[in-house]
């Protein structure tokens, strides 16, 4: 009768690949909303001179328009969240505000990072 023979390597490699299986799903967590809004693309944009129509061939329609005072506001909002059990939120908010004419007056633009725990 044969003893079965055990190697430490793929015992070794054994403990390996559960502990990062076990690990996967605990960082791999991610979610996000809206959609990501590009520096450059940004940077690009010219107070005075571009357009709201240029504005939608760059970053798409807003997440919402608003008028106020005869001007629109025009709000891009990209949040995303990463981790399981510590859990980093960002948050980029992207504000436009045009005049009557559709032409860009002003750009303001926000960025937030919060880290909670679970």
């Amino acid at each position: 009768m044969t003893r079965p023979r055990f190697c430490l390597g793929t015992l070794t490699g054994n403990l390996l690949l559960y502990a990062f299986l076990a690990i996967l799903p605990l960082s791999a967590c991610t979610r996000q909303e809206g959609r990501p809004i590009p520096e450059a693309t940004v940077m690009a944009l010219k107070i005075g001179t571009t357009t709201e129509q240029d504005v939608l061939k760059r970053l798409g329609p807003p997440e919402s328009k608003k008028r106020l005072l005869g001007e629109e506001l025009w709000t891009y909002r990209h949040v995303l969240h990463q981790g399981f059990a510590s859990v980093e939120t960002k948050i980029h908010i992207l504000r436009l505000r045009f005049d009557d004419r559709g032409i860009l007056q002003n750009i303001e633009q926000k960025n937030r990072k919060y880290q909670s725990l679970f």
